[in-house]
């Protein structure tokens, strides 16, 4: 009944756009359905999370949690479910404007709901089959499919769904340039909203008047039945007494029945319970217990302080994880061709995330012995991810993680050479004495997941000079939600905190940054792993 009511809460702080609330009710009855094996209820906590995280644009997190659902389902073989996953992945990739994907799934989806009837589900599918095809130009295809949606959902009466459809339909034909079927479907759109919204404020009417004598009726009864009951009392005033008196004593002697039985109940209930709360807490402290000695080792295996303090003039690694343990992680390696560094984001955090942070360390140790450039070091990485998760052999898994690795290769006169690449995530330049920061793009490829295997990653020289500082974070940092209206910090703000902190020592600048998040964050959960690495040439 609790992981009920915590996805039925988190849907409420959904629609409210209570983003925190909403996260934090799913993840809530997470470890409650898996105490008790309740797979439906798990499997619609992780759906639900991939709604809300498409709906955020963290398009990672949300395939990661709809193919924990959709792994969940395909087990119960529950084809209307199955169909609503499907669904949810073809929207992420839509809104992640990997269209061909969308479409893939959402084919999946509509096959399943033709196969087992369900018409609404068909509509709906086919109207977002041609959304993405309007997305694509193919304006044709679209409306092949938003013709079919829309006119099933008028057969049916689903109205939103009709509207739905006009819209897309309007969509295609303005792609098209074919502007009088464009107007002829805008005003059907409009014809057909009015009257949706008309069909419901009359039966919001009708409603009201059925209440209203309901309510009428009711009244006169219970007026007549007030009047009975006033001449039965004045005619039988003598009976009720006497029956009231046996009536209360016998009540007397069953309150005193019944408030024994319930305090000997309670009492008993108690000793359980006290004995239940003994065992949780101790199986509590063994996970917790086994969970900080899983940090230690995970720390024990990031870049040590002493390497770094040896090949880099001044730095300074900000990092926080979201739970004990993380799902990002910093690497260094000496090499004869200079000092690499690496700032690592893994799908997910807490355990999951940091059982991949361990399949990243092995992976990039096992990069270098074959090469000392990024690009490659990212290109064997992403082979070693794939390979480590047997994501070749179409298990359903597709976890990964993004990258950006540097290598620094010291010049004279305090000159700098740095090599980057990066899977998703940029460098951040800010050259002595300026107020901008530069950004080096990042191929726009995760390590491991759905990138093949032949995904070649752009590699960058830059020659830097002494005092310029160089950056690397995850997106923990920027996509923060605080303040006082409960905003995304985002990388602009990021951005110009950098440049407000360029004429402070390193350690000042992790102490104000560290001081910056807490304050911004405020109340609010931490929502993500953190990590933000300087360098100052």
């Amino acid at each position: 009944m609790r992981i009920i009511s915590h996805n039925r809460i988190g849907s409420v702080y959904s629609d409210e756009k209570n983003i925190k609330g909403a996260v934090r009710q799913y993840h809530y009855s997470i470890p409650l359905a898996r105490m008790i094996g309740d797979s439906n209820d798990l499997a619609d906590a992780y759906s639900n999370l991939g709604t809300l995280y498409n709906n955020t644009k963290l398009f990672d997190s949300s395939l990661f949690y709809h193919f924990k659902a959709l792994d969940i389902r395909i087990l119960q073989a529950n084809k209307k479910n199955i169909a609503i996953t499907y669904n949810g992945i073809g929207l992420t990739y839509k809104s992640h404007k990997e269209y061909d994907k969308a479409i893939d799934f959402l084919k999946k989806s509509l096959a399943m709901r033709i196969e087992i009837k369900d018409k609404k589900g068909e509509a709906g599918s086919k109207i977002n089959i041609g959304n993405v095809f309007n997305l694509k130009k193919d304006y044709n295809k679209a409306l092949e499919y938003l013709i079919d949606g829309t006119n099933l959902a008028y057969k049916n009466k689903y109205g939103d769904f009709y509207c739905n459809g006009l819209l897309g339909i309007k969509n295609s034909y303005s792609i098209a340039k074919r502007w009088k079927e464009c107007t002829l479907a805008w005003d059907k759109y409009k014809n057909a909203t009015d009257s949706v919204k008309g069909e419901k404020i009359k039966k919001d009417i009708l409603e009201l008047e059925a209440k209203y004598d309901s309510d009428k009726k009711d009244a006169g009864l219970k007026l007549q039945e007030e009047q009975i009951k006033s001449k039965i009392a004045e005619n039988t005033k003598q009976r009720i007494l006497i029956i009231a008196s046996v009536i209360a004593l016998l009540m007397a002697l069953i309150a005193v029945f019944f408030i024994y039985r319930s305090f000997r109940l309670n009492k008993r209930n108690a000793i359980q319970l006290a004995f239940k709360n003994h065992l949780i807490e101790e199986k509590n402290k063994e996970i917790t217990d086994s969970i900080n000695y899983a940090r230690l080792i995970q720390q024990s295996l990031l870049a040590s302080q002493t390497m770094l303090n040896e090949n880099l003039k001044e730095h300074f690694i900000l990092y926080k994880p979201k739970d004990i343990v993380s799902g990002d992680f910093y690497w260094a390696a000496e090499t004869n061709n200079g000092f690499l560094l690496a700032c690592v984001d893994c799908t997910g955090h807490g355990v999951p995330g940091a059982f991949m942070s361990l399949i990243g360390k092995e992976n990039l140790d096992k990069a270098i012995v074959s090469s000392s450039s990024p690009k490659q070091i990212l290109s064997e990485l992403n082979k070693g991810v794939k390979r480590s998760l047997n994501q070749n052999s179409g298990n359903g898994n597709r976890d990964g993680m993004d990258a950006a690795i540097i290598r620094i290769e010291k010049q004279g006169d305090g000159m700098s050479k740095v090599f980057y690449s990066g899977a998703n995530r940029p460098l951040m330049i800010i050259k002595k004495g300026s107020n901008t920061v530069e950004e080096i793009k990042a191929t726009k490829q995760a390590i491991g997941g759905f990138t093949s295997d032949e995904q070649e990653f752009e590699e960058h020289e830059l020659i830097l000079e002494g005092g310029d500082s160089l950056f690397l974070s995850t997106d923990g940092y920027a996509d923060q939600f605080g303040s006082e209206k409960n905003k995304k910090m985002t990388t602009k703000r990021f951005k110009e905190l950098l440049i407000s902190l360029q004429n402070l020592n390193s350690a000042q600048q992790k102490t104000r940054l560290e001081e910056f998040f807490n304050t911004w964050k405020g109340k609010n959960e931490q929502l993500d792993d953190l990590l933000v690495m300087g360098i100052r040439i």
